[in-house]
C-alpha cells in the first residue's frame, strides 16, 4: 500500500510498481493479472490486519469492536482507496466483480457468520436476516466514505448503539438508554 499513499488508483502505473519494487514488469504480471488485482490483494492485506474480528469475546461485542475498528481504518487513506476501487470499478466491471467476490462477499460473510452466532447465543433477535444486519451496519460507512462525511467518534458511537437498538434481545438495555435521552 506504499504507493497507494501517494498515488490514486486511476494514476497508478504496473512500471512504477515494478521501479519501486525493483523487479521487472513481467515479475509483476506473474503475480498479477491486472493492476486492479494488484491494488485489492495491497488493499486486502492491510484491511484484513486493521479491522480484525475478534473471537476471544461474544459476538455481539465482536461486531462492535470491529465496526470501530473498520471506521477508524476508513477515516484515513484506506477509505480514499475503497471509494478510488469504487469509483474505477463503475467503468472497470472486472474490477468491481473481482473486488466485491474477493474482499467485500467474504468479509460480509465472516460478520454474517458471527451475528448468527450471536443470535444463536440469544444476543441478537432471532427473526432477522443475518445478511441483512449485515447490510444494514455496513452500509452507513460506505454511504459517508462515498459522500466524503466523517467516519468519526459520534458516528461509531451512533452505528455501535445501532447494533443493540435494533438487533439485540437486551429490552432493558435498550429501555433504559431511550429514556436517557429523552
Amino acid at each position: 500500500m506504499g504507493l497507494l499513499q501517494t498515488v490514486s488508483v486511476a494514476d497508478l502505473a504496473i512500471e512504477t510498481v515494478a521501479r519501486d519494487a525493483r523487479v521487472s514488469k513481467a515479475t509483476i504480471y506473474r503475480w498479477w493479472d491486472s493492476k486492479g488485482a494488484l491494488v485489492i490483494d495491497a488493499f486486502m492485506e492491510s484491511h484484513f490486519s486493521n479491522t480484525p474480528m475478534p473471537t476471544a469475546v461474544d459476538p455481539r461485542t465482536a461486531i462492535k469492536r470491529h465496526l470501530t475498528s473498520l471506521a477508524q481504518y476508513f477515516s484515513g487513506r484506506a477509505g480514499k482507496l475503497v471509494v478510488q476501487i469504487l469509483c474505477e470499478g463503475h467503468d472497470n466491471d472486472a474490477l468491481l466483480a473481482e473486488f466485491n467476490e474477493r474482499f467485500a462477499k467474504n468479509r460480509r460473510r465472516l460478520v454474517q457468520e458471527t451475528f448468527e452466532r450471536g443470535q444463536q447465543e440469544g444476543l441478537f433477535r432471532r427473526g432477522i436476516d443475518a445478511a441483512w444486519a449485515v447490510e444494514m451496519l455496513y452500509s452507513p460507512i460506505y454511504r459517508r466514505l462515498i459522500f466524503g462525511q466523517p467516519l468519526d467518534a459520534e458516528f461509531i458511537e451512533l452505528l455501535c448503539g445501532s447494533v443493540d437498538s435494533m438487533f439485540s434481545t437486551d429490552v432493558k438495555s435498550k429501555t433504559s438508554r431511550q429514556k436517557s435521552k429523552a
